[in-house]
């Protein structure tokens, strides 16, 4: 049995998760059941989605409902939100975390496989916040929560589709929340954005099928261990309970590399922290940048010349 939450902030409200049927959205739909919320997850094969449907629905913790949707489909968007809004009522919290990656390099890669992954990644979820908000501000209150990636702070080869799909999520955010939700004020509304490290989901192991050796070389210098998608859903359930606009990640080091980027969002440390770490992350991320350069270009000489007869061209 799914360990039910003692919080009851989130009783009786319906959550809505796209890309709910596997990996991170199955384990965030899970984590909201947990809290005493009613659930509706979205996504594209019927087949997982009735499947994991009836699985939350024997959690027997709270209400479930599931449509079967694209995210870059409007028209099947549209009444897929209708649907489970009917069921469940309206959404108290959206989490966007529908998504997909093609990993490859640059040189190789067709045009579209930028277009499918951004109009995925990032214009889903615009058609998504859109069918969604407009109803929270009328009701003033409401939580839109975008699932990004660590790829959105930090890019390597390999990613060239994916990360800036991920990092216009990052801008979409930082957008949104200063015109909807600063200080609460306005609209009662927030924002938030999570960005998970690598997850053990199978899109993850799909990806591991078809990543350059310079994507696999990159990340191993980096670190990053794998995390199972629970312990991701509850660290950013934890951000989201509390109102935060950078989620948190199991990823101790993510934090140091989030704050250093955080612009003029709220920062991810207590401020007097992050200025006395600042010279020290900066120090440590010249490192990492070094030793992961030096990591690709040894495999780009040895086994992925720029140049092949493999290049395709659009």
């Amino acid at each position: 049995m799914w360990p039910k939450a003692k919080s009851t902030r989130f009783q009786g409200k319906h959550v809505l998760v796209t890309g709910g049927s596997k990996g991170i959205g199955y384990s965030l739909a899970k984590e909201a059941l947990a809290r005493g919320a009613n659930v509706s997850i979205l996504a594209r094969n019927k087949e997982d989605l009735a499947k994991a449907a009836l699985e939350l629905e024997a959690l027997g913790l709270g209400k479930v409902a599931s449509a079967a949707a694209d995210t870059t489909n409007a028209d099947q968007l549209k009444a897929a939100i209708a649907a489970v809004e009917e069921a469940l009522g309206p959404v108290d919290v959206l989490i966007c975390n529908a998504g997909m990656c093609i990993p490859g390099l640059f040189t190789e890669a067709p045009v579209a496989d930028y277009s499918r992954t951004m109009e995925v990644n990032y214009l889903g979820t615009v058609r998504t916040i859109k069918l969604v908000l407009p109803d929270m501000l009328a009701r003033q209150q409401g939580h839109i929560v975008i699932v990004s990636s660590a790829l959105a702070v930090c890019g390597f080869s390999g990613y060239t589709s994916y990360a800036p799909s991920k990092w216009a999520l990052r801008g979409l955010a930082d957008c949104l929340r200063n015109e909807v939700g600063p200080l609460l004020v306005a609209t009662g509304v927030r924002v938030s954005i999570g960005y998970p490290p690598d997850t053990d989901t199978e899109g993850y192991q799909r990806e591991n099928e078809t990543k350059p050796r310079s994507c696999v070389a990159a990340n191993a210098v980096l670190g990053s261990d794998l995390f199972p998608s629970e312990r991701v859903a509850r660290a950013l359930w934890r951000g989201i309970a509390r109102g935060a606009f950078h989620l948190p990640s199991p990823d101790p080091g993510q934090a140091l590399l989030l704050d250093s980027m955080a612009g003029l969002s709220p920062g991810v440390l207590w401020a007097p922290l992050g200025a006395l770490l600042a010279p020290v992350v900066r120090l440590v991320l010249a490192v990492l940048r070094v030793n992961m350069d030096r990591a690709v270009a040894k495999v780009r000489r040895t086994q992925e010349p720029l140049l092949t007869e493999r290049v395709r061209r659009d």
